[in-house]
């Protein structure tokens, strides 16, 4: 499934694997992963994904200010 701009899937070996939403929110935007039953060992991943996006909101256009030698947790 794909809607540019709004919504993608991944797919790995063939196999539906995660799917990522964009959508339009009262005060700005909501994003979310969609995860398998099968793959939930991936929720933390996709835990701190959500998070990491959430600090950069609102920053200016740039590369991310916390590399990889940065001391990332």
């Amino acid at each position: 499934e794909f809607e540019p701009g709004r919504r993608w899937n991944w797919t790995v070996a063939g196999v539906p694997a995660t799917g990522h939403q964009v959508s339009v929110a009262e005060q700005g935007c909501l994003a979310s992963f969609d995860v398998p039953w099968w793959a939930m060992a991936y929720l933390p991943v996709c835990a701190a994904a959500l998070a990491r996006i959430d600090r950069l909101v609102g920053r200016p256009a740039g590369p991310d200010p916390v590399g990889p030698d940065q001391g990332r947790q």
